[in-house]
């Protein structure tokens, strides 16, 4: 068995890490693995990176041979414990599980969800579309940043590469093993300013500014939109767009701005307790029947829930979930709702805070 150990840059660092947990409590881990199944297969090399006294630094456990597996998972066990976060790059699904599984298989008494987790994979996933790349692993996101690494394998390259080695060790396959497992515990550091887009889609923003714009659309016709600019807390590492239908964000830096059209004219109202009402179709609308006792019965009809509306003609800002109250729409049933935009809502920074972050969750859904 081989324990190395190396201090690491924090070059290029645009994360602060300690939201993530207290640094120092923090390891990154990545394990080395002879197949994909803990029940049949053993891990060989375990990887971790931490911060200890300002400094990053990185250990890594390797098994010489098949027999060692037992004396890195003990080495690993006593170095993990003053740790209580465990971060990983699609670890929930894989390192995990695996890990905890052998750790079991030589009944050690460690068990891995007594950690908080940080699965890197996890978090960035849902935005995938954002970044416009054909999967979510590490390498791809390295280089959608334009990090570079030295290893060029995968870890099912290398499987055949340990295994010859424990036949025949060279110090050209213990480096190609251990390069692979140090890159890939190195990038998750390096990766981390990509979780400011996880931040960035989880609220933490703060709206600055709303005005209303007026342009053409495509067709010639005058149209007006809302443009909210809008701050947050971290720094994203490059700029990104998205959209849908008629809303679209930008973003970069620690700024954001959203563009979203405006329905000029008149909607519905649907109050929910038809029964109580009456509807007028002269008046093509609904009145409660406290007061539709007082029109002649053939101007009245019992309303249904399709027709027990009241009308409002103003400007209005779309929305998909009820944000902001009362809602209205065009008709029943849309799956578009809209607010109002009223001198009180004009007036409410925390609402067009709140209104933000639900367009920018409705266009990662729908993007």
């Amino acid at each position: 068995m081989q324990t190395l150990k190396n201090t690491v840059s924090d070059q290029n660092m645009r994360y602060p890490v300690e939201r993530l947990g207290d640094p120092e409590k923090l390891l990154f881990i990545d394990i080395e693995t002879t197949g994909l199944s803990p029940a049949n297969s053993q891990i060989y090399l375990i990887g971790c990176l931490y911060i200890k006294n300002g400094t990053w630094r990185t250990v890594q456990f390797f098994a010489d041979n098949t027999d060692e597996e037992e004396a890195i998972l003990y080495s690993f066990y006593n170095f993990a414990l003053p740790f209580d976060t465990l971060i990983t790059f699609n670890g929930n699904r894989f390192d995990i599980p695996f890990l905890q599984e052998r750790l079991n298989r030589y009944d050690f008494l460690f068990d891995l969800d007594n950690y908080s987790g940080v699965d890197i994979y996890r978090r960035l996933r849902p935005y995938k579309a954002l970044f416009a790349l054909p999967d979510m692993k590490q390498k791809t996101i390295e280089g959608f940043l334009d990090i570079n690494r030295d290893d060029e394998k995968s870890g099912s390259e290398l499987i055949k590469v340990y295994l010859d080695y424990t036949e025949r060790p060279s110090e050209f396959a213990l480096n190609l093993l251990l390069q692979h497992n140090y890159d890939d515990i190195c990038g998750m550091k390096s990766i981390l300013p990509m979780l400011a887009y996880s931040d960035l889609f989880n609220g933490e923003i703060k709206a600055e500014k709303a005005v209303r714009n007026n342009y053409k659309d495509y067709n010639g016709y005058l149209r007006s939109e809302l443009i909210i600019e809008f701050s947050f807390p971290v720094t994203l590492p490059k700029n990104v767009s998205a959209g849908f239908t008629d809303c679209y964000l930008m973003a970069g830096g620690n700024r954001g701005k959203l563009r979203v059209s405006m329905f000029t004219g008149t909607l519905k109202f649907f109050y929910p307790n038809y029964k109580d009402y009456y509807f007028l179709p002269d008046e093509d609308r609904a009145i409660h029947k406290s007061v539709g006792t007082y029109v002649d019965k053939d101007r009245r009809i019992q309303a249904t829930a399709s027709n027990c509306y009241a009308k409002k003609k103003g400007v209005f800002l779309p929305e998909w979930d009820e944000i902001v109250t009362p809602v209205f729409y065009e008709n029943y049933k849309d799956n578009t709702m809209y607010f109002e935009l009223g001198e009180n809502i004009r007036n409410d920074p925390s609402i067009f805070t709140k209104y933000a972050s639900h367009i920018m969750e409705t266009i990662m859904k729908e993007a």
